[in-house]
């Protein structure tokens, strides 16, 4: 299964992924081509790995009952927004406030990656969607 564009405009792509890791390498591509198309040629490998992130939380927690993963990236001008969702059972985003993992943990990480390298990230979550908002702003 391919990856569907959904809607590729000036400023907009919309693109869902089969829920699965051969997914992840392919969506980081596409996130960075995309990116640098647009202007965001320095900070387009942190957008990709980040993005990256988020579709891994998918895959390793959710993979929806669609068996889909799709991103939305938004050239708003002095941002890049990308947006990852689900449609899987959802979770409480408060888990993910509680601190660092330890040291030792295997798993754990990807919020604090996403929050490294973007510029603001918000997790919603309910019944039946997760949403993992991320802005990068354009570099100076």
């Amino acid at each position: 299964m391919k990856p569907i564009f959904r809607g590729v405009n000036k400023s907009k792509l919309k693109v869902d992924f089969p829920c699965r890791h051969k997914s992840l390498r392919r969506a980081r591509s596409v996130v960075r081509k995309f990116a640098q198309r647009h202007g965001f040629e320095a900070d387009a490998e942190d957008i990709a790995l980040a993005t990256q992130e988020a579709l891994k939380n998918i895959v390793q927690y959710a993979c929806p009952v669609d068996g889909s993963m799709h991103i939305t990236m938004t050239d708003a001008g002095d941002r890049m927004v990308v947006e990852v969702m689900d449609r899987g059972t959802g979770f409480d985003p408060r888990a993910i406030e509680e601190g660092p993992p330890s040291p030792m943990a295997l798993h754990g990480r990807g919020i604090q990656i996403m929050r490294g390298l973007m510029d603001e990230v918000l997790v919603e979550s309910g019944r039946g969607s997760t949403v993992v908002h991320m802005e990068k702003m354009r570099a100076r």
